[in-house]
């Protein structure tokens, strides 16, 4: 679980490039972002889970 959390830091920071090479609006971009904070919450939580 640890690699996919990892790989979604990965996809955040390709976004990040991405909006800074003006290849996304900011507004699909905020989007993007909120959707990839809610998925880390959701993988923070499993990992947890796993781990008791």
């Amino acid at each position: 679980m640890k690699i996919a959390r990892g790989s979604l830091f990965e996809l955040e920071t390709q976004l990040i490039i991405a909006n800074e090479l003006n290849f996304l609006s900011d507004l699909k971009f905020n989007e993007l972002t909120q959707i990839i904070t809610e998925e880390s919450k959701m993988l923070n939580a499993f990992i947890k889970s796993l781990s008791k």
